[in-house]
């Protein structure tokens, strides 16, 4: 997602070349400077900012340097290739969904020793959790993101329909579902969309669980629980999208998610979507002015898609203690709140907010994203970012589609899900 053209200092930081530490690295002399590495998605404005961040750091601490690289191919099949070889970066920035493996299998370092105590003050419960566990902090939770409802104007005033704003008010099941059939009658195609973006997003669905009092897996983080009622409940929603023609069978789970259902919306084909801030550039560039937003839907609870990544520290690391007080300087208030100003991401602290990180555009838009944030269940995340869940959400996307498709019943998804799960937590 290349949001702009990189710069001179974003080709050294792909380059692997620190600001600060050029010279140093370059030399190929044993000059005795500590080098850190840092990985990051290919995101020309973060990759700035996390280099503008560590050439700071570099400042505070003479004799080392931090070069910003880029992650490349996928994570997974990049991380172990590198950690195999003992050539892994010393920081990468890793999602929630993706940091349990490796804090299970002894692949990232306990950050403890580098964090501030008043750190975990200013993080919930359920952001908190991402990076802890019984033995350490394996991770410390810099950004997130989320879904929310956006609408089109024009289709909500033809039904005559108000949307919600305040959190409490949000669309239940039912309601959304009254809309959604009538916007179906206005825009002639569809009613809404959902934002995946491929396979590996699957996990975003998994709220609708939650908003019906299941649960993907139970207390323990391990034991499948998707053949409960109430995830069967679930599972028995999302099948009525597709069945009653409110959802294009071109978005679904496993490809055509994310951008497909933006361009329906941008194209005037459906005239809700549930996304997150990505939604916000490719609308303003399609309908200024005529895109809105509500609260995610709700049903007997609330809940919203874990967004959003984490930075951690790897065996791989020659200088660990260096590299987790790197980590400790980025995730700091304030280096938290310049990240997310320039890369428009949602915070992880509780103390920031849209007013206090002052977004160039759409403050609005994006305090109710934060808002959202607060609605994510502890016991989701703990499902998501547990040890197995990297095999767990394909068992996951490879379900989900048959059931939004028909060709499995949700009470045969829950019966074929189950056994496919308790095969991945019983290894």
């Amino acid at each position: 997602m290349n949001r702009i053209r990189p710069g001179r200092r974003q080709i050294l930081a792909v380059a692997g070349i620190s600001m600060a530490g050029a010279l140093a690295a370059c030399g190929g002399a044993d000059t005795g400077t500590q080098h850190l590495r840092l990985s990051s998605w290919n995101i020309p404005t973060d990759l700035e900012t996390y280099q503008s961040i560590a050439d700071r750091f570099v400042a505070d601490h003479p004799g080392t340097s931090v070069a910003v690289e880029v992650t490349t191919g996928a994570f997974h099949q990049w991380f172990i290739t590198r950690l195999a070889a003992d050539l892994a970066p010393d920081i990468i920035r890793i999602t929630p969904q993706q940091i349990g493996r490796y804090a299970a299998n002894g692949s990232l370092v306990d950050l403890s020793g580098a964090i501030p105590a008043d750190y975990r003050e200013d993080w919930s419960d359920p952001f908190w959790a991402i990076g802890e566990r019984e033995n350490g902090i394996f991770g410390i939770f810099q950004h997130t993101d989320n879904f929310i409802t956006f609408y089109d104007r024009d289709v909500m005033d033809q039904i005559g329909v108000q949307p919600p704003t305040a959190l409490e008010d949000a669309w239940n099941w039912d309601e959304f579902l009254e809309i959604a059939a009538e916007v179906k009658q206005v825009t002639g195609s569809y009613a809404f969309g959902y934002g995946w973006s491929g396979s590996e997003t699957a996990y975003r669905w998994m709220p609708l669980i939650y908003q019906n009092g299941g649960a993907f897996l139970g207390e323990d983080g391990l034991t499948p629980s998707m053949d409960t009622e109430e995830a069967i409940g679930a599972l028995e929603f999302g099948r009525r999208w597709y069945a009653d023609g409110l959802v294009s069978p071109s978005n679904m789970s496993k490809s055509g998610g994310g951008p497909v259902a933006h361009d329906l919306f941008s194209t005037g084909q459906i005239g809700m979507v549930l996304t997150n801030p990505e939604a916000i550039a490719p609308f303003d560039e399609a309908k200024p002015g005529q895109w809105g937003t509500a609260p995610m839907i709700r049903n007997v609870g609330e809940a919203s898609d874990l967004g959003g990544n984490a930075l951690a520290v790897t065996r791989s690391s020659k200088n660990p203690e260096l590299a987790a007080e790197l980590v400790a300087y980025m995730t700091s208030r304030e280096n938290i709140r310049e990240f997310c100003h320039e890369g428009n991401w949602i915070p992880s602290r509780t103390s920031l907010d849209a007013a206090s990180i002052d977004y160039a555009d759409h403050s609005e838009v994006m305090q109710r994203f934060i808002d959202q944030g607060t609605t994510i269940p502890l016991s989701m995340v703990k499902a998501q970012s547990g040890e197995f869940f990297s095999s767990l959400n394909t068992v996951f996307a490879d379900y989900l589609d048959l059931c939004l498709l028909g060709e499995l019943t949700p009470q045969e998804t829950s019966a074929q899900m189950m056994e496919a799960m308790r095969s991945v937590t019983s290894r």
